[in-house]
């Protein structure tokens, strides 16, 4: 074999490896786009925090969209219990960060200062039990 047939062999691969690895991360992002539409609801965005394999920007989002839509405590079947689990289960997970955790806290707290007290005590016991 001469330099030049494996010269072009040479770059055929790699034009190969580079188009496969574009498809690769194409394929990948035409994925999640249907899952940030499915976590509207209360319920998919409490499983979506449940979950432990979940990123940091997922949970930035799923926090995001709390504040926008389900902030008040007491609509609709969503009593206070359901949110001190929500802070609880923010606290432990494993990629979250502060900023995320105070973030819902403080929005929280602002919109139902009459639980101001037991948001505390969610976020006291949630951090007591970070590890």
């Amino acid at each position: 074999m001469d330099k030049v047939t494996l010269l072009l062999i040479m770059v055929g691969l790699l034009f190969t490896l580079i188009f496969l690895v574009l498809l690769y991360v194409w394929v990948s992002r035409t994925k999640r786009a249907p899952d940030a539409q499915a976590a509207e609801t209360f319920e998919s965005l409490q499983s979506l925090i449940s979950d432990v394999s979940t990123s940091n920007n997922d949970l930035v989002r799923a926090v995001e969209v709390l504040i926008e839509k389900f902030i008040q405590i007491g609509e609709g079947t969503r009593d206070y219990s359901h949110y001190e689990a929500l802070i609880e289960r923010l606290c432990i997970h494993p990629h979250t960060d502060s900023k995320v955790v105070l973030r819902f806290e403080r929005a929280l707290r602002s919109a139902n200062p009459r639980f101001k007290e037991k948001i505390e005590k969610a976020l006291k016991h949630g951090l007591a039990h970070r590890g």
